[in-house]
């Protein structure tokens, strides 16, 4: 994996496409920073193409494998085992799933993303637009760090966004 700073989405993307290994959009974590997966030889590639391009920084993430990629697959057929026999209720208030971006209230809709989870990118900007246009303006990141609430105000620097961190 790596980060590609400073390049529209849609030039991470195009490029991706353009090249024979496994190369795809894996993260969309904020406008100006998508972080992309796949092969070593695609990650190579994509990131002499995309400082080519003009991208400000493509950094190789130190990660254990190649995830929201098609080489996640067989992870994928795992998980949807253990999916499949786990009762999911019908939740309270819509669920904002990073695999469509949408809010979902079906829980059968809500598993399926579940499982798609692993070889679908992570689209995060788009999660919090459709928050954004559905009216939620504050935010609460819960665990110890603060990287989802600076990604939030790279989105929308106008939002509330705090920490809940659980000890």
């Amino acid at each position: 994996m790596a980060a590609i700073l400073n390049l529209e989405d849609s030039v991470v993307e195009e490029v991706c496409a353009s090249i024979d290994d496994v190369v795809v959009a894996a993260n969309y974590n904020c406008p100006g920073q998508l972080v992309i997966s796949g092969s070593n030889a695609g990650i190579d590639k994509a990131c002499e193409l995309l400082l080519a391009k003009g991208a400000k920084r493509a950094l190789k993430l130190p990660v254990g494998g190649a995830f929201h990629s098609p080489l996640m697959e067989p992870a994928r057929v795992e998980l949807e085992t253990a999916i499949a026999q786990t009762n999911i209720q019908s939740p309270i208030c819509p669920i904002y799933q990073n695999v469509d971006a949408l809010p979902q209230t079906d829980a059968a809709v809500i598993k399926q993303n579940l499982i798609l989870q692993l070889t679908a990118p992570v689209r995060w900007t788009q999660t919090v637009q459709n928050m954004l246009a559905d009216d939620i303006t504050s935010f609460i990141e819960v665990g110890p760090g603060k990287v989802l609430q600076g990604l939030i105000k790279k989105v929308n620097r106008d939002v509330e966004a705090i920490s809940a961190v659980i000890e």
